[in-house]
């Protein structure tokens, strides 16, 4: 089914919109409320959006890696935060609102109000520089994070103490490669010997599954399922699951689906995973037999059908060689 052509006020280069908004919050500020966190919301959802980019960037190129194709990417995300936002988002927009209701329900709404076009809400977003808007976005995502883990725990009061006692997603975020490598390669080390491979090999496909460590896959509570290699979890997998959407190449071309992944306790059960998922699997033999050949164990899984992406191996071997590895 094709996607229907926005709108001239659903485009997000059409700046005439925004004249159009002030003149509609000027004659009813309350109407102009929603407009007004909905474009809010698709500016933070812009931000993550690049960062997602960015983090792609620190590994490395893909297959349609040029300046054209990042201007035209970023046209894309700016487009879909807008048309994510429009369509319900992530709930931002919608606290916002409610906000702004709870604290300026009683001036908002008064004919003196009315009359002056007065909107303590509107001014405050017209007022911030870029800068600002940022800064207030990346606050809001950690909020917004926080809270859904909050919610989870509160929900799950009939659960054992282990359960809730789980941590989230996003606690369990790096900082930086560094961070990546400084805590994970004892656990690399020790999977790669029981493999007989390379570490380097097992720390950069992590690296590349998680992005560094700065996109973990969350369970649907905002807990963290430690899961760094993106083993997903078929029939033959009887432990903790974290259903997520994740973008796969069916005959070349990407598609977002939605998939079901492992979940473990911490990172080196992940690991410990990752070393029996290798060793008691037919289709990775040829990949262990490449000893501490990085290259070869790269390509050899992924003809072993690891990944869909039909630049897998590429990337594991220029992560391999990265300052961060390469020092190792």
């Amino acid at each position: 089914m094709m996607n229907s052509v926005p709108s001239k006020q659903d485009f997000f280069a059409d700046f005439s919109s925004l004249t159009d908004l002030k003149t509609r919050a000027q004659k009813d500020p309350d109407a102009a409320v929603k407009e007004v966190a909905q474009q809010f919301e698709s500016i933070f959802l812009n931000i993550l959006l690049k960062n997602m980019r960015s983090s792609n960037e620190a590994i490395g190129g893909g297959l349609f890696s040029s300046a054209q194709t990042k201007q035209y990417q970023e046209m894309m995300d700016s487009q879909m935060a807008q048309s994510m936002a429009k369509s319900g988002g992530i709930g931002l927009s919608d606290a916002l609102i409610r906000q702004y209701q709870t604290q300026q329900q009683a001036s908002v709404s008064s004919p003196e109000a009315k009359a002056r076009g007065d909107s303590d809400f509107l001014n405050q977003v017209a007022k911030q520089d870029l800068v600002r808007i940022q800064a207030l976005a990346k606050q809001a995502s950690t909020e917004f994070a926080q809270s859904v883990q909050q919610e989870a725990v509160s929900q799950s009061s009939g659960t054992s103490s282990q359960d809730i006692s789980l941590p989230s997603a996003v606690s369990v975020v790096f900082d930086s490669p560094d961070e990546f490598v400084q805590q994970l390669w004892p656990y690399a080390q020790k999977a790669a010997d029981l493999l007989g491979v390379n570490p380097k090999a097992v720390l950069a496909q992590a690296a590349l599954e998680t992005g560094w460590g700065k996109f973990p896959i969350a369970k649907e509570d905002g807990t963290a399922s430690f899961n760094l290699f993106g083993i997903k979890a078929d029939n033959r997998w009887q432990g903790d699951r974290a259903v997520v959407s994740t973008l796969e190449f069916r005959d070349g071309v990407a598609k977002r689906e939605k998939a079901a992944f492992r979940a473990y306790d911490s990172f080196a059960q992940s690991f410990e995973d990752y070393a029996d998922f290798l060793s008691t699997s037919e289709r990775y033999q040829e990949a262990l037999r490449s000893g501490k050949d990085a290259a070869s164990f790269a390509y050899s899984l992924q003809q072993g059908g690891y990944a869909t992406d039909p630049n897998y191996a590429q990337k594991i071997d220029r992560i391999v060689s990265s300052s961060w590895l390469d020092a190792l």
